[in-house]
């Protein structure tokens, strides 16, 4: 694929945005950003391994097929929060998070041997082929792809164009994010493998997965680069904690309830790889003898039908843990607003705009339905 191939490829596909957005303009600008980018690392890449090109192609495609940005915005508003203004470099950096969420789901869809992303196959599957030998190296070149993406991720953020000072400053956060991100991570494998979670272990899982990866660790990476004080990065992260754990639970019920022409993924695969979600704790709590039954010889069987996998979902559902999981996912809502509310005068704090956007963010995130 020719780099300016690339360029309208990904210029071309439709993201999955939800109606309103704060920050709604600066995600245009991430993507564009991210197609210059990526023509520029292409070019580079070619120069020395041309057989190589097709990870990042795969990079490139798995950017223009959709995404909500919302790590992006979050920086933006964390960069506001901490009195920074608009400028490319801001665009730079929150791009930077954005590879970094690419490389995050190439491998996600690896382990868990997940069909689709974004409405199309995922990276494992468009790299490899058939028979055993393609299928392992599809694996193989999956990794790879997902390496590459966070090393781009770390070149993007270095060039972003900030003060040494302020980028080292985020690096911290940066990689912090990747830290907690791969322990939830692990935390879950094992949690699958062992065959059962409780509540505390499972909402744990859900925290380090997405708590930094997702809203604190992008809110403190933009505070970062503005030079917020202290009391602004406390408060952003106090913020921060309860709606990062409250996005992961919404996303293991899309994971399980969702629409896939919505979503762009299966909704069968948290059941059948046996993910020990929040929400499937909160099933166990409550189960009937009949539904434990249910859950113990369905939830973790590769092997299920769809017919099966619809049973054991409508288990979950009518043994009340969905209606549970909505209601914790809306408590913790409140629990990020009400530090907004703690703030003597948010709106003097952080400034009307972004009290306001801050609002708003928590919103969406219980609300979404991708």
């Amino acid at each position: 694929m020719e780099a300016a191939a690339i360029l309208a490829f990904v210029k071309a596909q439709p993201l999955s945005r939800p109606a309103i957005i704060p920050g709604d303009s600066f995600r245009f600008l991430v993507d564009d950003e991210l197609s210059r980018f990526v023509i520029e690392e292409r070019r580079e890449i070619a120069s020395f391994a041309p057989e190589a090109l097709v990870l990042i192609d795969e990079i490139a495609s798995l950017l223009g097929a959709g995404g909500k940005r919302l790590r992006p915005v979050f920086c933006y508003w964390g960069h506001r929060a901490g009195g920074g203004t608009d400028g490319p470099e801001l665009v730079r950096a929150a791009a930077a998070i954005e590879l970094l969420h690419t490389s995050a789901i190439i491998h996600d869809d690896l382990m868990d041997r997940s069909k689709l992303r974004r409405g199309r196959p995922a990276a494992f599957r468009t790299l490899g082929g058939e028979g055993l030998a393609a299928e392992r190296h599809g694996l193989s070149s999956a990794i790879l792809a997902g390496d590459l993406a966070q090393a781009l991720a770390d070149r993007l953020l270095a060039r972003s164009g900030f003060p040494p000072d302020r980028v080292l400053a985020a690096f911290e956060h940066f990689n912090r994010m990747r830290v907690q991100a791969v322990s939830g991570e692990f935390l879950d494998l094992l949690s699958a493998l062992r065959g059962e979670a409780g509540e505390d272990e499972a909402r744990r899982t859900a925290a380090l997965k997405s708590g930094s990866y997702t809203v604190v660790g992008p809110l403190l990476v933009g505070a970062s680069l503005a030079g917020a004080s202290t009391p602004v990065m406390e408060s952003l992260e106090r913020y921060g904690r309860p709606l990062g754990e409250a996005f992961q639970l919404r996303d293991d019920i899309l994971g399980t309830f969702g629409d896939p022409d919505v979503t762009g993924k299966d909704r069968d695969t948290d059941i059948r790889e046996g993910k020990q979600t929040t929400l499937l704790a909160k099933a166990r709590q409550s189960a009937s003898p009949q539904l434990r039954r249910l859950l113990a010889g369905g939830v973790g069987r590769p092997g299920l039908t769809t017919e099966e996998v619809d049973v054991v979902r409508e288990g979950i559902r009518d043994g009340g843990a969905l209606a549970q999981t909505i209601a914790l996912i809306d408590s913790l809502a409140v629990q990020a607003k009400a530090e907004l509310a703690t703030l003597e005068s948010p709106r003097a704090f952080f400034g009307q705009e972004v009290a306001g956007a801050l609002e708003a963010m928590a919103g969406l995130v219980v609300l979404r339905d991708a």
